[in-house]
């Protein structure tokens, strides 16, 4: 039986303490819509996720977009093969805040993550915002994966 753990403690692997027990990977997605050269809306967001002794989700983003910021009335994230299933809310910040919507949330707060990982590396995420500009009631931003992690054991040489 020692022999058979003898590689793990000499690898340098600390599976045995407990920090090679789980794995990590990120993906980075941005996306902007422009109107006659001017930008209405940006977004950037960053998912993060745990796998193994460790499970959590989490997702970071921003939108911005100062032609809409006072006229947007939902943001969601969305799969553009079926934008009927918001798969996000994206809260709309206050009035006194220069982005139309940013924030941060995990699974521990109760976020579905499942697939949105696989739509945005596909290419199919979208956020889309609802307006009260009768001109434009929507504006869809499609998302591009600019960095997508595989999954690595942080702590493990």
């Amino acid at each position: 039986m020692l022999l058979a753990l003898l590689p793990l403690s000499v690898s340098g692997c600390e599976i045995l303490s407990g920090k090679c027990t789980y794995e990590i990977r990120s993906l980075d997605a941005a996306g902007s819509v422009s109107e006659n050269g001017t930008e209405l809306a940006a977004v950037q967001l960053t998912l993060s996720e745990d796998r193994g002794s460790i499970q959590s989700t989490g997702m970071q983003w921003l939108v911005t977009g100062t032609t809409l910021k006072g006229h947007a009335v939902s943001a969601a994230l969305k799969d553009m093969s079926n934008p009927s299933v918001v798969r996000l809310d994206l809260p709309l910040e206050t009035a006194d805040r220069p982005e139309i919507s940013q924030g941060f949330i995990t699974t521990r707060e109760g976020a579905n993550f499942s697939g949105i990982h696989d739509l945005l590396a596909a290419g199919r995420g979208i956020v889309e915002l609802q307006t009260d500009d009768p001109s434009r009631p929507t504006v869809t931003v499609v998302l591009t994966a600019n960095r997508i992690g595989d999954w690595i054991r942080p702590n493990c040489s």
